[in-house]
């Protein structure tokens, strides 16, 4: 019994270590964007490792700055001791680099020879020799015009290309980057951010004169917080005053690849290039973004340790690196330390699946993208990775569908254009030959018409199915499309259609609204089938809405159409929508993005038609001048927003009033 009872305690303490470990481990949730670009939990991609506050027995007072070389030596710069420490892939103290003409120092950039190391108080970079760490070169204040005039030059972070040029990263350097090439001479701005004008700005300069602009506040652009370079030659920049688009990639013309719409928050302070060309960044908040090349959001991990001193939390992070093991190492300045990060199979796995399909190894990405998606099924990179070794092994309907879980529509337009080519490589022939059998029956029918004059009979016949009202009314349709100021006044004085042909026109339009949004190409419209009765509800309401307010101003202003006039007139001025929709549904499955002019066109064409016909609807109907029209429309507009509002407000109260009453009777059952 006493064995039992002591095997009982074991386990309870292991289950208890375990949980303890699971929590050290990740402390912290990670996340991954979807198709949607919305923020969704994912499996964890780093565990923090361990934590480093003292290198050769010294303290670390106040590190700013870790670089990572080729060969994983670990470059820790702290302008406390103002010297920079050298640790090796262990993390182990191998050197350290120190000069009496160091005055704060802040940051380094290190290549295959050179160490540059940044001073901020002496505004200098330090050029050292790799290997004996001598002194090398000293770049100062460079020797042009835009620095005699005022500019400053007060470098805090650079980054080296291959041909020797310095991007420097300048306090208040409202220009973006000082490029400067191997001697130190100033070549070009680069890389700044574009300039936001608040509109109450841009209004009021138009009535402002130079001198009253001059005299003005002025409206500077964000300044990069740092800067990273790969080995093409690409820039990379964040910035920690912006939150749409914080991170950019530039090559050497200043143009920035990454998409205006990708994941980010405001406070990024660092930013570093991976192995895989994926892109991390750090914000002062304690989260750690990881991008594809493209600017896709891989992971996002972390948060802030406000006083716990948690593993893998974060006070004040202020720079990141990682080394070829897919460590993540961080500066953390608020806590005086250095924070690791271990990536996790499954992040192993994507690196590795990148890497095969950067190096076109397609079979073998295709196998580690599988992989993932045994982690994480909804793990959306992992079918565009997945889609992307499809299409490059040409399995593309296989392509098509990871794509399309992916809703990735670049990836789905590539992919549908090879499909439609090996369509009509197959089936070309074949479609020319029912082309070729259809010409040859028209003109047989046209012979046959001359002899029997069939065509006049089938005319009678279809007149006798003209005489049904409904169909009479359905068919004037056409008629109305031809000549449609002829239509209105039909519509009007001749009493040509009746309420009941309308409203079949008005539900049509909704059947034809529904099939857009479920049967269109997704690549033109997104799937969005859980909202369409809301939308369509939105839709009915603001049409009704239209036909109320439309009339009360009409009858202020001596309209004279009635209320019938206006609910008929109306329908039929929205149907072009039901004679061209179908068509551009129908054709947008087999478009692709290349040819979405062939769908944009035809709508763009239908809203132009439709606004046309409800001006003249308007005016022909209450038979008003072009002036009275435009103030009748202006008016009806203010008046259906008067109505909204007040149904708002109504429906309010309803709510506050049924809330009330719910809660007297459920205290007065209660009790």
């Amino acid at each position: 019994m006493k064995n039992l009872k002591n095997i009982f305690l074991m386990l309870i303490m292991v289950m208890f270590f375990n949980v303890l470990t699971v929590n050290a481990e990740a402390p912290y949730n990670t996340y991954t964007s979807d198709k949607d670009g919305y923020i969704n939990r994912t499996q964890t991609a780093y565990t923090p490792m361990n934590k480093i506050t003292t290198i050769n027995n010294e303290k670390l007072k106040t590190p700013e700055h870790v670089f990572v070389d080729k060969e994983d030596y670990i470059y820790i710069t702290d302008s406390g001791h103002n010297k920079i420490f050298i640790l090796n892939k262990d993390y182990k103290f191998y050197k350290e680099l120190a000069s009496d003409k160091f005055g704060a120092v802040k940051s380094t950039f290190v290549t295959e020879d050179k160490i540059y190391v940044v001073d901020s108080y002496n505004s200098t970079i330090f050029v050292f020799d790799k290997n004996n760490l001598e002194l090398l070169q000293e770049i100062g204040e460079p020797d042009s015009p835009i620095f005699k005039e005022g500019y400053k030059f007060r470098p805090t972070n650079i980054a080296v290309d291959i041909r020797g040029n310095i991007y420097v990263r300048s306090t208040g350097s409202i220009h973006g980057l000082m490029m400067l090439n191997r001697e130190g001479e100033f070549l070009t701005f680069f890389g700044a951010n574009p300039l936001k004008v608040p509109i109450v700005d841009k209004i009021r300069s138009y009535f402002l004169t130079e001198k009253q602009e001059e005299k003005l506040e002025k409206v500077f652009p964000d300044v990069p917080t740092n800067l990273a370079i790969d080995g093409k030659g690409f820039i990379y920049t964040v910035t920690s005053s912006i939150k749409s688009n914080p991170v950019k990639k530039f090559n050497i013309s200043g143009t920035n690849y990454f998409p205006n719409d990708m994941v980010g928050i405001y406070s990024m302070e660092s930013v570093w290039v991976g192995q895989y060309n994926n892109v991390f960044t750090v914000s002062s908040e304690g989260w750690v973004f990881e991008y594809d090349s493209t600017g896709n959001l891989l992971f996002l991990y972390g948060g802030k340790d406000f006083s716990s001193s948690r593993l893998g939390l974060l006070n004040r992070p202020i720079s990141i690196a990682t080394n070829s093991m897919d460590d993540v190492i961080i500066i953390d300045q608020g806590t005086k330390l250095i924070q690791t990060y271990r990536a996790t199979e499954f992040t192993n796995a994507v690196h590795k699946a990148m890497l095969e399909y950067q190096e076109g190894n397609y079979d073998k990405s295709q196998d580690l993208w599988s992989y993932t998606l045994k982690y994480n099924s909804i793990f959306d990179n992992a079918h565009v990775g997945l889609g992307d070794a499809y299409l490059r092994n040409d399995r593309y309907e296989l392509a098509y569908n990871e794509y399309y879980d992916a809703r990735y529509n670049s990836g789905i337009s590539k992919a549908f254009w090879e499909i439609r080519q090996v369509w009509l490589e197959n089936n070309l022939n074949i479609v020319l030959i029912i082309l070729l059998i259809l010409l040859v029956i028209r003109c047989i029918l046209k012979l046959l018409n001359k002899k029997t004059n069939f065509s006049t009979k089938i005319s009678k016949k279809a007149g006798i199915v003209k005489k049904v009202k409904i169909i009479d009314d359905m068919a004037f349709v056409f008629e109305f499309l031809k000549h449609p100021l002829d239509g209105f006044y039909k519509i009007k004085m001749e009493k040509r259609v009746s309420k009941v042909s309308s409203t079949i026109i008005y539900l049509l339009v909704i059947a034809i609204y529904i099939a857009h949004k479920k049967w269109t190409n997704v690549l033109f419209v997104p799937d969005g089938r859980y909202f369409i009765g809301y939308k369509l509800f939105v839709i009915i309401f603001v049409a009704v809405l239209w036909i109320v307010s439309n009339y009360l101003i009409c009858s202020i202003n001596d309209g004279e159409g009635s209320i019938s006039n206006i609910y008929n007139a109306t329908a039929y001025a929205l149907t072009p929508i039901i004679v061209i929709m179908p068509f551009v549904i129908a054709i947008s499955n087999v478009l692709t993005l290349e040819q979405a002019v062939f769908y944009r066109l035809p709508i763009d064409l239908i809203i132009i038609w439709v606004l046309f016909l409800m001006f003249f609807m308007i005016k022909d109907i209450h038979n008003f001048e072009v002036g009275e029209t435009c103030l009748v429309i202006l008016r009806s507009i203010f008046t259906m927003l008067i109505i909204a509002l007040f149904l708002f407000v109504l429906y309010s109260l309803g709510n506050q009033i049924y809330s009330f009453l719910h809660e007297i009777i459920r205290e007065v059952i209660t009790r």
